[in-house]
């Protein structure tokens, strides 16, 4: 497993966004990933979306890229998940293999969303022992929501950090 600093180890979370998704419940969730703090200038983030750069309504659809958290007026805040054992080429290439245009994930009957693609990756990486968990999708899903519940109200209260984080 990889140690602390090494450059193979990552610091991986959800990123939680208010109003980006068309038809999702709650919150729009991103991966994010970065050797040290979510706080950085650039951190790598991995998301499904479904608009386009101009917003406009568009078939699902990964997008991995560098972009700084701060600042970001729709953020509410990140969960922290835990340290996978990558680095973050080694992160684009495992994630990229899980895009919608797979048809080998069944969705449940609900079709794609933000939230069950991020989902699905976690699990993944769980399942290829780069990232130790103990919660089920479901207490995951549940959990999150909580917690963005309680970071949305911090922020309307005008409490915390730049970027709100707590732990799964």
């Amino acid at each position: 497993m990889a140690e602390e600093g090494d450059g193979q180890s990552m610091l991986i979370g959800i990123a939680l966004h208010k109003g980006i998704d068309v038809g999702s419940i709650a919150y729009h969730w991103a991966l994010v990933i970065h050797p040290q703090t979510y706080d950085a200038a650039l951190v790598r983030t991995y998301e499904l979306v479904n608009r386009d750069d101009n917003g406009r309504p568009t078939a699902w659809k990964t997008l991995f890229r560098q972009r700084p958290l701060n600042g970001s007026t729709k953020l509410v805040g990140v969960v922290h998940v835990g340290r996978v054992s990558a680095s973050e080429s080694d992160l684009d290439e495992f994630l990229g293999a899980f895009g919608p245009e797979r048809d080998d994930y069944p969705t449940g009957g609900r079709g794609w969303t933000s939230i069950g693609w991020v989902l699905r990756c976690i699990r993944y990486l769980e399942m290829s022992d780069l990232l130790p968990l103990q919660h089920t999708d479901d207490e995951i899903f549940v959990r999150v929501l909580q917690l963005g519940e309680q970071m949305d109200e911090m922020l309307s209260r005008g409490e915390g950090a730049a970027i709100l984080r707590t732990n799964l």
